[in-house]
């Protein structure tokens, strides 16, 4: 009768031990899927800052949009949001303002600089005494222009890719 009490004990010991087995590796892999998930979101976060840094944060940029109704925070969240590089509890809301300010720039970018991108810059033909008279400067700021649609568009993809990950980790936001 001892043997069997301690047969059982035993036994009920090592089911325990299994289910936490168990329940440890199901937590360690929901672990690993969230940083899994997170680690895309900080990869995103980096894509989105080469692109804001490489074509959106410039001086001549800021010259620019000096006349649109861009208000001086939403800059300012959009760098907060770059400057991110590790992901802590509490970030997902700082990450979702500055993807809201990044679609707010992305809109107004679109709709009131996008149009008359050529005669901000001084190459449309519209307005020949604006036009700038160095030809490096001209062909430098054509290329601007040609490539400022393929631009803006790569960081509205960018941005709502970051908008969809980060709801689909949180969708309490």
């Amino acid at each position: 009768m001892f043997n069997e009490l301690n047969r059982f004990k035993l036994l009920s010991r090592s089911r325990n031990r299994v289910k936490s087995m168990l329940t440890s590796e199901v937590l360690i892999e929901k672990l690993q899927l969230t940083s899994e998930h997170e680690y895309e979101v900080l990869m995103l976060i980096r894509d989105i800052r080469q692109v804001f840094e490489d074509h959106f944060d410039r001086t001549w940029m800021a010259l620019i949009i000096d006349g649109l109704p861009i208000d001086f925070r939403t800059i300012r969240e959009i760098r907060e949001l770059l400057s991110i590089s590790s992901f802590h509890p509490g970030d997902e809301r700082a990450i979702q303002a500055g993807v809201a300010e990044l679609e707010s720039f992305i809109l107004h970018v679109r709709r009131y600089l996008l149009p008359v991108i050529k005669e901000r810059l001084g190459v449309s033909w519209l307005l020949p005494h604006r036009r700038v008279q160095d030809k490096t400067q001209y062909l430098l700021r054509r290329l601007v222009v040609y490539a400022f649609p393929y631009n803006l568009e790569e960081l509205a993809f960018l941005t709502a890719r970051l908008k969809s990950r980060l709801y689909y980790l949180y969708p309490n936001l």
